[in-house]
């Protein structure tokens, strides 16, 4: 056993020798890669040192140069700009100018025109003074009967001037008649005649007008509506109809308003009966316009009527006296025959009898002047034209 252990020994010794050897070995190796390892590192490193110094360079001169040729190109496209700008100001300057040359003379004619119209202004704000002064006096005027009055004759009178009618010979203003006095009386054809009454109670419906409250509005239309009949039948009551010989059996009420009737009509739709029943015709200025031109029509063609019948007229004493003319023409022309015939007697007696005496005296050489030549009268007198000798068309008839 112990030789066996022995002859191991140095086997373990040389193993521990070439374990020991190769260690070594693989330290210096592992040495040597990792000098090599560290070499090529650093290397790397200042490469990379270099690559990064070169990109700091590359960098600063790629800014530099963008940088100058930004710089270029922004003060090349400055240039341009302010070229293509000054092209296009140019024209621009000029249309502000002009544009400035107008706002001012419009400027001119707005001061001018404000000052027109502030003109106008005080003007229109006078007139508008004027008329509420007119318009109050026109107010008080109306309450006033007396005035009222006078404004609805003077209503009434441009009515039947619209209507065409004149005065004294179509209408006459209040006329007396027994006592009675319309204010106006309008003759119609044939010698009829219509009254015509334009005093028309207002005042009522004036209040009625001006009132702020419903109730008391109705109060004093009911007391319009009074009124009105109170004046138809006072004006039933004259019975103009019996003091006119040829006058219709009504009297016309003539209201110079046309929403006061209206107002009336509203309150008591059966007004127009009632005054109907009294004889007497409510009318405002369109409805009188209306049956005045009916009368200035009626007018107009008892005119042409007339006229007609005095042309017939003129035209048969006309005629009567062309018949009287040709007679005594007929006569004369027959007168002139007979003379013309005697004389053409005479002068063949003349040429037959006497005159070849003469020649032969003259001949003779006995004559000292010579007998003139004697022509008969041509025969033929022209007589007049008949009626049956003239065609429709107004052309002779050459037969």
């Amino acid at each position: 056993m112990v030789l066996e252990a022995t002859s191991w020994q140095p086997l373990v010794g040389a193993f521990l020798a070439g374990l020991a050897i190769g260690s070594l070995i693989l330290w210096l190796w592992s040495r040597v890669r990792i000098a090599l390892l560290t070499e090529r590192l650093d290397r790397a490193a200042e490469r990379l040192a270099w690559l990064q110094t070169a990109d700091e360079q590359l960098r600063s001169s790629f800014q530099a140069l963008a940088g100058e040729a930004l710089q270029q190109s922004s003060q090349h496209l400055m240039d341009r700009s302010r070229e293509q700008l000054g092209m296009h100001l140019e024209p621009l300057e000029k249309a502000l100018d002009t544009l400035g040359t107008q706002v001012r003379e419009i400027e001119k004619e707005r001061k001018g025109a404000y000052e027109g119209l502030k003109q106008e202004i005080h003007l229109l704000r006078d007139a508008h003074g004027a008329l509420r002064t007119s318009a109050a006096g026109l107010e008080r005027a109306l309450k006033s009967s007396a005035q009222r009055g006078r404004w609805g004759e003077v209503q009434l009178r441009r009515v039947v001037e619209m209507a065409g009618l004149v005065e004294h010979v179509d209408f006459t203003e209040q006329p007396t008649v027994e006592g009675l006095r319309p204010d106006m009386v309008i003759h119609l054809p044939r010698g009829g005649v219509l009254p015509v009454d334009a005093k028309a109670p207002m005042n009522a419906y004036l209040e009625a007008a001006e009132a702020t409250d419903a109730a008391a509005r109705r109060s004093h239309l009911d007391a319009h509506l009074k009124a009105l009949r109170q004046r138809t039948i006072e004006l039933g009551q004259r019975r103009y109809w019996d003091q006119f010989d040829s006058a219709p059996d009504f009297v016309v009420m003539f209201v110079p308003n046309e929403a006061s009737l209206g107002a009336a009509f509203e309150r008591d739709p059966e007004f127009l009966d009632f005054a109907v029943r009294h004889r007497v015709l409510p009318a405002t200025p369109v409805t009188l316009l209306a049956l005045l031109k009916s009368v200035s029509y009626g007018w107009q063609q008892m005119r042409v009527a007339d006229n007609a019948r005095l042309i017939a007229s003129s035209g048969r004493e006309l005629h009567t006296r062309l018949i009287r003319f040709l007679e005594h023409l007929r006569r004369l022309g027959k007168s002139l025959d007979t003379a013309s015939q005697t004389y053409n007697q005479a002068v063949g007696s003349l040429e037959r009898r006497v005159l070849p005496a003469a020649r032969r005296l003259e001949e003779a050489g006995a004559a000292v002047e010579t007998s003139p030549e004697l022509e008969p009268v041509r025969r033929g007198i022209r007589r007049p034209i008949t009626a049956a000798e003239v065609d429709p068309e107004g052309k002779l008839d050459d037969a």
